[in-house]
């Protein structure tokens, strides 16, 4: 089954990477990050290579995360509807809180829906756009560098697996800096 999948993939040359990375930009439930990862084991880059793929990449991640963005604005009480009332709140409090970081924060932790929230809070197309490249050029450069590697099931699996790791890691920094805001010495 993996064989037929590359094998469809290496026909599709950069329009199937394009594809997988605009699907998962206009906030479709998508894995762009393993579709990256399978084309860095396809293309097999240099570390140079990488950079300019993960560059342009993310150049385009962020141009076609636009559209969820202005939908958001232009059709925000429609959209509220649509959109999981809980987790539309969350993530503004989280907007509110930390501020346009839990762009980049979402882009890496999968809330394809972070780019409507960024439209409802009335983030600046500049920093949306800046939070946007910031979070995703980072983990399509990974994911290149790992798909290259060779195995990609093992790759797969060590995705996972740095996930939890990233999720465990921003869940106990959250937590010690709750702490120190609940606990803290008040000067």
């Amino acid at each position: 089954m993996i064989d037929i999948i590359l094998d469809v993939l290496r026909d599709l040359k950069w329009a199937g990477l394009l594809i997988g990375i605009v699907i998962e930009a206009i906030s479709l439930p998508f894995p762009a990050a393993l579709f990256v990862l399978i084309y860095g084991y396809i293309l097999d880059p240099s570390l140079p290579e990488m950079a300019m793929l993960a560059f342009g990449s993310s150049i385009v991640y962020v141009a076609f995360s636009f559209i969820p963005y202005w939908l958001s604005i232009k059709y925000e009480p429609f959209i509220r509807r649509k959109v999981s009332e809980h987790k539309v709140r969350k993530a503004e409090r989280w907007i509110e809180k930390y501020g346009e970081w839990m762009i980049a924060v979402g882009r890496v932790i999968g809330m394809g829906y972070i780019a409507y929230i960024a439209g409802f809070s009335k983030i600046r197309p500049v920093s949306f756009a800046f939070f946007t490249f910031l979070g995703f050029f980072p983990l399509s450069f990974l994911m290149f560098f790992l798909g290259s590697l060779g195995n990609l099931e093992e790759m797969a699996e060590k995705f996972q697996n740095a996930q939890w790791l990233v999720y465990s890691i921003i869940g106990m920094t959250l937590a010690g800096y709750l702490t120190y805001r609940k606990f803290g010495r008040k000067e």
